[in-house]
């Protein structure tokens, strides 16, 4: 997944967000049909390599689509909203993959995910619009100040000005201006913009400047731990509560996934919606000013959250006769719940303090993440074996919750930061 949003994030830059969009998901029914139809588990696993090139581009494509089509203060709840649906549907998927595994066989199990992807593919194709457009930066940043007279018009200084220059002042034309009125046939061509390949090379130069500025590389290696902790408790709830005492059917474990709907009906109101009212009652006592720190307060909760249930799942995974199942069934989702926060956190935070580059901050993140969390998950089954269930969940929760707790730090450097990275890297110039 991670080499699929460092392959695909470039393309987005040169010819736009939608035709990379609509060729992951054709990917996704390709790899369907390839792992459905595979007589090797060698072939079965390229077949799901394959997918999971597709499937890269949900954690940061969408997002920055997400990002690109509402406003500053709308972000955290638009982004919750995203992971929202994305893990509920998850986990209705993997509640109904026990049952139809069970009655009609793997193959079909891909039979069925792969129409599903086609008929997405279908709505997708109608209904995602292009979202690349040249934007000023300060609009980018939510600084853009405007006072309007009773006809509608932008006074500025005394004096009255159209609409218009809202933006061409700042050398972006209105898109009707530019492009015509917007039509339905225009919308469904496969790209709207004019391929810009030169932009191929200088994304991958921001992704390494990128890799240089503290904030980033930290909001990397704190997604990455807490991906990694959640990956080990994923990858290991089954063979904890299979087996006695716990002697849980087969078809039982789907069930276990159902936990992380109740936790994500907690999550989108308490991360999503309470992130961008704490925002936005910052900004007010700040004299309107919005600083992205104030995003770093939502890892407050998840930091608690997480560490506690980490540690709580070591010690029930390592001595099962002395806990109740809820043990590992609560602690597991709820480190879930904890890592898509930070997540959420990463996410924001990242964006908005490089509106210009989030394109390729969120490869960072993302593709970054992936590989930590890899080596992390790679060590399970040895860790394991050497220290325990809870010897190596104590020592992941530890990483985890210290490297989260480094926000405080972030809060008052940040803007530092910030400014450095803007002088060093040219980081107002857009990707």
């Amino acid at each position: 997944m991670g080499v699929g949003n460092v392959i695909a994030m470039p393309l987005a830059m040169a010819i736009g967000r939608r035709p990379i969009f609509l060729m992951s998901i054709l990917i996704m029914v390709v790899g369907g049909i390839w792992c459905a139809f595979s007589k090797s588990l060698d072939m079965h696993i390229a077949g799901r390599n394959i997918m999971s090139l597709a499937a890269g581009q949900s954690e940061a494509l969408a997002p920055l689509i997400v990002q690109e089509i509402h406003f500053l203060h709308e972000r955290g709840r638009k982004l919750a909203w995203f992971i929202f649906i994305q893990n509920v549907a998850n986990c209705v998927f993997f509640i109904t993959s026990t049952y139809m595994t069970s009655a009609w066989g793997w193959r079909w199990w891909y039979g069925f995910f792969t129409i599903f992807s086609g008929a997405i593919l279908a709505f997708s194709y109608v209904f995602v619009s292009e979202t690349e457009f040249d934007r000023p930066t300060d609009a980018s940043t939510g600084q853009v100040h405007l006072d309007f007279n009773d006809k509608g018009e932008l006074e500025d200084g005394g004096n009255v000005h159209k609409l218009v220059q809202v933006t061409t002042r700042h050398g972006t034309v209105l898109e009707p201006e530019r492009y015509g009125a917007r039509t339905w046939k225009r919308d469904l061509r496969l790209i709207n913009i004019k391929p810009r390949w030169h932009l191929v090379l200088p994304h991958y130069k921001h992704i390494a400047q990128g890799l240089c500025i503290p904030t980033i590389f930290w909001l990397l290696i704190v997604n990455g731990a807490w991906l990694g902790l959640y990956v080990f408790t994923a990858g290991t709830f089954a063979t904890v509560l299979v087996p006695p005492p716990y002697s849980f059917a087969f078809n039982s474990l789907g069930y276990v996934q159902a936990g992380q709907i109740v936790c994500f009906m907690i999550f989108l109101p308490l991360a999503g919606y309470g992130s961008d009212w704490v925002i936005k009652r910052l900004s007010m006592r700040n004299d309107g000013v919005f600083k992205p720190e104030y995003r770093l307060i939502g890892l407050a909760l998840p930091m608690i959250v997480g560490v506690v249930s980490a540690v709580i799942y070591g010690q029930a995974a390592q001595q099962p006769a002395e806990w109740h199942w809820s043990a590992i069934v609560v602690c597991y989702n709820a480190v879930n719940f904890a890592f898509n926060c930070v997540n959420l956190v990463g996410i924001t935070y990242a964006v908005e303090s490089f509106p210009q580059r989030a394109a390729s901050l969120l490869v960072v993140i993302c593709a970054g993440r992936g590989i930590i969390s890899f080596g992390l998950s790679y060590s399970t089954l040895p860790a394991i074996k050497a220290i325990g269930y809870d010897g190596a969940l104590n020592i992941q929760a530890g990483i985890s919750g210290a490297l989260t707790a480094m926000a405080i730090g972030v809060w008052f450097v940040g803007p530092r930061i910030r400014a450095m990275a803007a002088k060093w890297f040219n980081m107002e110039e857009s990707d």
